[in-house]
């Protein structure tokens, strides 16, 4: 099963470079919360990321058939 370990490292190692960790001063927790303004967009993102991540993994949908929107195979339109 596919993890989501990747998403979570880069979230971490994008906050631990940002203004809120290194100036402010505050925790990796403190500054995930959005109403800290001087997160990069970068780091937002990989949030973001991780997140999806997270919630597709918990969509059996999902899991079993692959990302909502994707590409059929002539095979697959056979098969239905």
């Amino acid at each position: 099963m596919p993890s989501c370990e990747r998403f979570k490292e880069a979230v971490l190692a994008c906050l631990s470079e940002s203004d809120c960790v290194v100036k402010r001063g505050l925790s990796l927790n403190e500054c995930l919360d959005l109403k800290h303004k001087d997160v990069t967009q970068e780091c937002r993102l990989a949030q973001r990321s991780f997140f999806e991540c997270q919630l597709s993994m918990l969509n059996p949908r999902r899991r079993l058939r692959g990302p909502y929107g994707g590409v059929s195979t002539e095979k697959e339109k056979d098969d239905q």
